[in-house]
């Protein structure tokens, strides 16, 4: 609410005459303040959409992850975090690691695919393994692509009803 009164402030003193790229972002601002009220499933299936084209981008850049001015640009460009959830890592949440354990069991069976998962109040974690192939030709677990995204993040990226 303040924002607005901020913007209309400034364009009243600027003599009601905005350039078009002004209008647009004061557009853009206010529809920022709408409520929206966005179901379970909305939200899941936005996070799934978003999730995939992160790391469709991604895949373009560096599928390894290990160009980080790459991966750090993505992340300013789609408000997300991109990091690698390795087996042995020690940092990885409860949930992390979960889902890694989910992926080595899942993959001897070749059952796995991406993940989402409620982190948190606020934020959701798409996950998408990574498997090489060991000698013999099966595929073994190597790690898994872990995109968190925050839910007022996945609420600005949907469509205007």
């Amino acid at each position: 609410m303040q924002r607005l009164l901020v913007v209309l402030l400034i364009c009243a003193s600027c003599g009601g005459k905005l350039t078009d790229e002004q209008r647009q972002k004061l557009h853009e601002g206010m529809a920022t303040q709408n409520i929206k009220r966005v179901s379970d499933a909305d939200l899941q299936t936005a996070a799934l959409a978003y999730g995939k084209s992160v790391l469709r981008d991604m895949e373009n850049a560096d599928t390894s992850l290990k160009n980080k001015s790459r991966i750090d640009s993505l992340e300013v460009v789609y408000h997300v975090r991109i990091y690698s959830l390795i087996p042995s890592a020690p940092e990885l949440r409860e949930i992390e690691k979960q889902l890694v354990d989910a992926y080595v069991s899942g993959g001897d069976a070749g059952q796995v695919a991406d993940n989402l998962q409620k982190v948190g109040t606020d934020s959701l974690l798409y996950t998408k393994p990574v498997f090489k192939s060991g000698p013999d030709g099966t595929l073994q677990f190597s790690h898994a692509i872990g995109i968190m995204m925050s839910k007022k993040t996945l609420v600005l990226s949907m469509p205007q009803p």
